[in-house]
């Protein structure tokens, strides 16, 4: 999204923010333009290959998964007997960090985009970036990724008659990743009718990031703040773990207002632009990179511990045992993101390799989950270790995805979508 006085103010001077950019229209490929901000185009990218990454680790999770049988079959799919110790690393870091990271990225581009296309044109917009793909994944591609699950399920038994009848039942429409597009365009709508009646509001929200290009701690614990009052008391009250799900809209119920969190203070800092404030090349998170990079694994270290201690204990639900992990998830999950960033923001240079893999990866992430459950599926006999297995996976559904989206994206229509 593209700001003209941006433009002018990023020329002068690039760490300057002290008042919210005015966004202006312009026309460019996303990658082409003035204003692209690489670390966070790559970062975006990254998060969707950690999605990738934890899909393919999920049949082979060694520890006790803390999930209803329903929202077990959601979560994964296709459960192999072979394990490792190693995905618990991963899919804790992804369980801690990671949607919180992409609803925050997300909401980088909210404000600029809202203001320069109106509620009306914004919306229409979504609908098309974020609505039809969910159609599409959430329907077709999921419908095809847990066939698996119910072969697995009846054996012999299994008939393309009963799989529809069983998917088609209220209750039973699993959307798997897509959920995410549904819950962002949920944000997105709020945002658009909240703009239509108070115009001014993202500056008010952006008021929260000034001067986070020298000062990232203090957003960062405005941060904490604000996502451990929405998420603390629907954890102890609703479960850290369960999930609604009412036909195809599935939502963590402890997270969703922490993801709304992270979404409009997303909208805050990209306020400013994306060549100033928060993640502004050579401001100070990417300066102090060593010590938010520590910050993060201290975190890790601590509160993944503690989260999985309880899990395994079964203590989630407790009062002192559940809070504390709690407490833990909503600073580690603040903390990672905001080292990540820095990481990004400090190292991120262009490459042709993962220009593409950044371009296609958004179609990658509608796609993926069916080449993940089939691998997953084909390899339960396989004596291979369970590492193996995971990896193996990965590299079938990144490839075969990238593939198939690189070739869908040369239909332009397809191009203007994902």
């Amino acid at each position: 999204m593209l700001f003209r006085a941006a433009y002018e103010a990023d020329r002068r001077l690039a760490l300057d923010d002290r008042q919210p950019a005015v966004p202006k229209a312009a026309k460019a490929s996303a990658m082409d333009r003035v204003d692209y901000n690489v670390a966070v185009g790559y970062l975006r990218a990254f998060a969707r290959f950690l999605v990738f990454a934890l899909h393919a680790s999920m049949a082979y999770y060694k520890d006790r998964l803390p999930l209803s049988r329903a929202d077990l079959q959601f979560s994964a799919p296709v459960i192999d007997h072979a394990k490792f110790a190693g995905s618990r690393i991963l899919i804790g870091f992804n369980e801690i960090t990671l949607m919180s990271l992409m609803f925050f990225l997300s909401g980088l581009f909210l404000w600029p985009s809202l203001t320069r296309k109106g509620a009306r044109h914004f919306l229409r917009d979504r609908v098309n970036r974020l609505a039809l793909p969910f159609l599409a994944s959430g329907g077709l591609v999921a419908a095809l990724a847990y066939y698996p699950t119910y072969l697995q399920a009846t054996g012999p038994s299994a008939s393309v008659s009963g799989y529809v009848q069983t998917w088609l039942t209220m209750n039973h429409w699993i959307t798997g990743p897509a959920w995410f597009l549904l819950l962002l365009f949920i944000y997105d709508m709020g945002a658009a009718a909240l703009y239509a009646v108070w115009p001014n509001w993202g500056e008010r929200v952006a008021a929260l990031a000034q001067g986070a290009a020298e000062r990232p701690l203090r957003f960062c614990l405005i941060v904490i703040a604000i996502s451990g009052a929405v998420y603390m008391p629907l954890a102890l009250g609703f479960g850290a773990y369960d999930w609604w799900h009412v036909g195809f809209l599935w939502v963590q119920k402890s997270r969703a207002l922490a993801y709304a969190a992270y979404f409009f203070l997303g909208a805050g800092a990209g306020a400013y632009g994306l060549r100033r404030g928060l993640v502004a090349p050579g401001g100070a998170l990417a300066r102090n990179w060593r010590w938010w990079g520590l910050a993060g694994l201290v975190a890790f270290a601590i509160g993944g511990n503690l989260i999985l201690y309880t899990v395994n204990k079964h203590l989630e639900a407790t009062l002192v045992w559940g809070g504390l992990a709690d407490l833990a998830w909503v600073i580690c999950c603040a903390l990672l993101a905001f080292a990540l960033m820095s990481v990004f923001v400090r190292f991120a240079r262009r490459n042709p390799v993962l220009d593409s893999f950044a371009s296609n990866s958004y179609g990658m992430y509608l796609c993926h989950y069916v080449f993940v459950t089939w691998t997953q599926y084909l390899l339960l006999g396989s004596q291979m270790p369970a590492v193996l297995k995971a990896l193996c996976t990965l590299v079938v559904a990144v490839s075969l995805s990238w593939l198939l989206i690189a070739q869908l994206r040369r239909i332009p229509i397809v191009a203007r979508t994902i």
